[in-house]
């Protein structure tokens, strides 16, 4: 994900080319100073709608981390775990449900849950198994689907990986107990990234959209400024990508 820093820069940057590209179009039609307000007025209603749609993407964001530790919870635990977790959390819904090794069946259907590699082997045993129990289609819940599916002439199977059996586990009840969570790290800064080698044509983008913001509003001071320190944090990205580059490049120190 990127940086909180990283972030700003980009909406500030798009920000400003949305207005310079309005405010160029309006003052076709109409004064500098009124071309001026509808260019920001644009770029305030592009950035509210692009920030509602960021928002929509951080909870598919956090959806997917929760998925991942239901996942690296169910890691620690035997195979059979998740058939009996949720054949006891859904016998409670559907008291007709059986569990019968590594698999819950409900009338015709049996339901694997392969939480690792789903390989071929893997998906003919679950085949085998569901047959031997009566079963003529089968649901296979997984974190990934497999690249290659298992066709079987007369046998249905299907596939549900990670937020679908995430959202479904949570809405029966049948979640691991967070026993093993996984340790979190050091947060990272915020400023991680900043001299990145991709930022610093948005620095320089970003330098040129405030320079001529400032042009526009008669040479003001912020978006002077802020253009100034935009072209430093430019150049300082160049110089320590170069740096890193020779770093890389340079042989190693012979031993004395």
């Amino acid at each position: 994900m990127k940086s909180k820093f990283a972030k700003f820069v980009d909406s500030t940057l798009g920000a400003f080319l949305i207005f310079l590209a309005a405010t160029a179009v309006f003052r076709y039609f109409t004064t500098l100073e009124l071309a001026v307000f509808s260019g920001v007025t644009v770029a305030a209603c592009a950035v509210l709608l692009l920030h509602v749609t960021g928002l929509k993407r951080q909870a598919g964001h956090e959806l997917s981390q929760a998925a991942d530790a239901m996942f690296y919870e169910f890691m620690f635990l035997p195979d059979s775990s998740p058939a009996k977790k949720f054949h006891s959390a859904l016998v409670a819904i559907r008291p007709e449900a059986r569990l019968h090794g590594k698999a819950v069946y409900l009338g015709k259907t049996a339901a694997f849950f392969i939480f690792d590699d789903v390989t071929q082997r893997a998906l003919a045993r679950a085949v085998n198994a569901a047959r031997h129990f009566g079963a003529k289609r089968a649901v296979i819940f997984t974190k990934t689907p497999p690249p290659d599916k298992l066709a079987i002439d007369g046998f249905d199977i299907e596939y549900a990986s990670g937020n679908a059996v995430y959202k479904l586990f949570r809405s029966i009840g049948a979640l691991p107990a967070p026993n093993y969570s996984a340790r979190n790290g050091k947060k990272r800064s915020v400023f991680v990234g900043a001299l990145d080698r991709d930022k610093a044509v948005k620095y320089l983008l970003l330098a040129v959209c405030l320079f001529f913001t400032s042009m526009l509003s008669g040479y003001s001071i912020i978006p002077l400024v802020c253009s100034i320190i935009s072209a430093a944090l430019c150049a300082a990205s160049i110089v320590a990508t170069a740096v890193k580059r020779i770093k890389r490049a340079a042989p190693d120190s012979p031993n004395a």
